[in-house]
């Protein structure tokens, strides 16, 4: 062999040794991205939760609660609220039902007014401490609701929290912590939260509230942090010490405030006190007492303070578990990123290199713009799989861009370089991470971490010490510059889809990715080009080979008489001195072809307007034993304003009333001589629990406008004995399935 020949073979083994050692540190930053998606396994329960006493209460109390539904003023829900009672008096608490009248007011985008007022019947339980000065100290608020909605499948809905606070107060009341604890089984969430709402604003224990902890179900089965307010270091502290388990971050907490249906914190944040809303663990009854009980434990035997803390980000990492810091201390890996990006920029480049930086720069911009648009004609079969919950095809085409976009990086290199390319592909993310920072700062952690550190990772190889230094440590530097973008971005991208997507909000998630993309830039200054191209084939091939769903989803039962039932309506109208039968357009099985015999769905103009869906409608026997609202019209004067007076009241002792104003906007309106609305706006109210109040309405317009007041009057149930029989192992709907609406207009011409 000559010299000539010599080095070759060295070479070739350095290369597989690089490439080897680059295989090794990508392996690191995916397991890291893989521990950050994990949650931690639960503690082993304390001993009064693991035994099997615990189970059977929280299953019995579970059974009767969710023995049918709850909605606000019905008879279901007296039931629960009884059964409440009787337990909290069983373990020698002095229970309470807090009855107060509330009132909520709603202002809509197009700047409608809807005005909800509620009778609720809270039940308030104490649990004095053991403290000298327990009466003195500020209180903990262990905080859920026992309402629920109309439909049989919500029953089952938020059930093991109550029956999970019901079983913490029997363990705490047999051995008090320090501090008084309160218990507040509230009603009337699933209308606007009153109940809590009625806590906060007129029970004699709120004022003395240190810190609040609410649970509320959720639609995933894991118990998480999923909101907080007035919450800072002493508050997340408590959280981390007695459940680090529980998993939470600042940046869902900015998605769930995003979705109306998601559990929310809601009136408890007007405490003056520090809230933490943790929401799942319906599928783990045993795990949710479990970190109940350990987080009531904790915070009751900590001196609590009156007062809302400083703001704080918070979020969990590998190993770690758990952290926060104040919110401002976003600004510092903020303004580090952007100095540090600077100073790279004008020491490279300087004056005269801004052509080769605008090449990176913009380079890298026509490849997300490839990426987006890539993903683009996919947008269709991602928004279904999302809604469906398949994640499959959504992490496939995610790796599929994610290749095409580092396969472009590789390429932009060749005419541009290195240096150019990555600070072109990291300018992007700081001026993502500005505003981020300005208006959400909350969030703002997720690039501003990884930002820093992959910028200080690249000033550090780019320079001549870092040059200098073996393979090998330039690797360790590229992992550790990487290492908090591989532990932050998987988790906040899983978060953003798992919550966004099922709601069709596909987009936010995708358009997070674009500029978390831009990190694999930092890939280029290491010549690990194959082991790059091969874990990028790897994770792709993994994606493909998942199973359709994430998790298996609960198929419905098969089609029968009473599948879809539920939205099945007796609605009877003054107006035209009908009944008729009503449900939203959906196949009819025979039993339900009885009901709207040779009809076809279609707008049922007479009575909801032309702009109403379509729908199955049919006349029905008039039931004379329902009554029409009794509606009179007292005054309909005209002089520099329209006045309309009228009463209502509900002979059916209906749960829940609705009035609509229709044809002009209210100036003013009053109920029973109280102010409703004070500026023009369109009218709405809803009413609850009235029972058969005598209820006065005063409602000023302008002059020249006429109106109608429509009053609609709706009740749980059907009359049964109107339906066709379904034979004999059914004769009957179950009593709470579908509504009755009983309907009057009052006209002011």
């Amino acid at each position: 062999m000559d010299a000539a020949s010599a080095p070759i073979p060295a070479i070739r083994l350095a290369g597989f040794r690089h490439a080897l050692a680059g295989c090794l540190g990508l392996a690191v930053l995916a397991g890291l991205g893989w521990m950050a998606l994990t949650r931690p396994a639960p503690p082993e329960p304390a001993a009064e939760i693991a035994a099997k006493r615990w189970n059977t209460h929280m299953q019995d109390h579970m059974r009767v609660l969710a023995s049918s539904p709850r909605p606000i003023a019905t008879a279901g829900n007296a039931q629960a609220r009884a059964y409440l009672l009787s337990q909290l008096r069983a373990m020698g608490l002095a229970p309470a039902v807090q009855r107060a009248t509330v009132r909520k007011s709603v202002v809509y985008y197009f700047g409608g007014i809807h005005n909800t007022i509620g009778v609720v019947h809270n039940v308030v339980a104490r649990i004095p401490g053991t403290a000298p000065d327990a009466g003195r100290r500020p209180a903990l608020l262990l905080a859920t609701h026992y309402d629920s909605g109309n439909a049989l499948q919500d029953a089952a809905r938020g059930v093991a929290a109550g029956a999970a606070l019901l079983e913490t107060a029997r363990i705490l009341q047999a051995a008090p912590p320090a501090n008084d604890v309160v218990l507040l089984f509230a009603d009337g969430h699933h209308v606007g939260a009153l109940g809590a709402k009625g806590f906060v604003e007129q029970h004699p224990l709120a004022p003395n509230i240190g810190l609040a902890l609410k649970f509320d179900g959720g639609a995933d089965a894991g118990l998480r942090m999923a909101e907080t307010s007035g919450a800072g270091g002493a508050a997340f502290k408590g959280w981390m010490r007695a459940a680090p388990e529980l998993r939470g971050s600042s940046l869902e907490t900015l998605f769930g405030r995003m979705l109306n249906d998601a559990p929310h914190i809601g009136p408890l944040a007007e405490l003056g006190a520090p809230v933490l809303l943790f929401a799942g663990g319906e599928a783990a009854p045993r795990q949710l007492g479990d970190a109940m009980l350990r987080l009531a434990r904790n915070y009751g035997g900590t001196p609590l303070m009156r007062g809302a803390q400083s703001a704080a980000a918070y979020f969990s990492l590998p190993i770690v578990g758990p952290i926060h810091y104040p919110i401002w201390l976003t600004w510092a890996p903020t303004i580090l990123s952007c100095l540090m990006l600077a100073f790279a920029w004008r020491r490279l480049f300087g004056a005269d290199g801004a052509l080769e930086a605008a090449q990176g720069a913009f380079g890298v911009c026509f490849l997300l713009l490839a990426v987006r648009i890539g993903s683009w004609n996919w947008r269709e079969e991602v928004a279904a799989a999302g809604l469906a919950g398949e994640h499959r095809l959504p992490l496939a085409v995610l790796m599929v861009g994610a290749c095409a976009f580092v396969a472009g990086l590789y390429l932009l290199r060749r005419n541009a370089g290195a240096a150019a390319t990555v600070l072109g592909a990291l300018a992007w993310p700081a001026l993502v991470l500005l505003p981020v920072a300005f208006f959400l700062p909350g969030a703002a952690h997720v690039l501003a971490w990884p930002l820093a550190a992959a910028l200080a990772a690249f000033l550090a190889l780019h320079s001549r010490w870092g040059q200098r230094q073996a393979f090998t440590l330039r690797l360790l530097m590229l992992v550790a510059g990487l290492a908090p973008a591989a532990a932050l971005f998987p988790p906040a991208l899983r978060d953003a889809w798992l919550l966004l997507a099922p709601h069709h909000m596909y987009l936010p998630p995708m358009l997070m990715a674009l500029p978390m993309l831009c990190f694999a830039s930092l890939l280029l200054m290491l010549s690990i080009a194959p082991a790059v191209a091969g874990v990028l084939a790897l994770l792709a091939a993994a994606c493909f080979a998942l199973p359709g769903q994430a998790a298996p989803r609960a198929t419905g039962a098969p089609a029968s008489a009473s599948a879809g039932i539920e939205r099945l309506v007796y609605y009877k109208d003054m107006n035209t001195w009908r009944a008729y039968w009503l449900l939203p357009e959906q196949p009819l099985d025979d039993w339900r072809q009885q009901l709207f015999p040779g009809r076809q769905p279609t707008i049922f103009v007479e009575v909801f307007g032309w702009n109403s869906p379509r729908q199955w409608y049919a006349e029905a026997p008039r039931e004379d034993a329902i009554a029409f609202p009794e509606c009179y019209l007292l005054r309909n004067s005209v002089g520099k304003v329209r006045l309309g007076e009228f009463t209502v009241r509900s002979r059916n002792r209906a749960p829940h009333i609705e009035l609509r104003m229709s044809g002009a906007k209210a100036l003013r309106s009053r109920l029973d001589g109280v102010p409703l609305t004070s500026k023009e706006a369109p009218w709405m109210l809803s009413l609850y629990g009235m029972e058969d109040r005598l209820m006065r309405f005063e409602i000023e317009t302008a002059p020249h406008e006429i109106f109608a007041i429509t009053v609609q009057e709706r009740m749980p149930g059907l009359p049964q004995h109107l339906l066709p029989p379904r034979g004999a192992d059914a004769p009957y709907l179950p009593a709470p399935l579908g509504a009755t609406m009983s309907t009057d207009i009052l006209r002011f011409y």
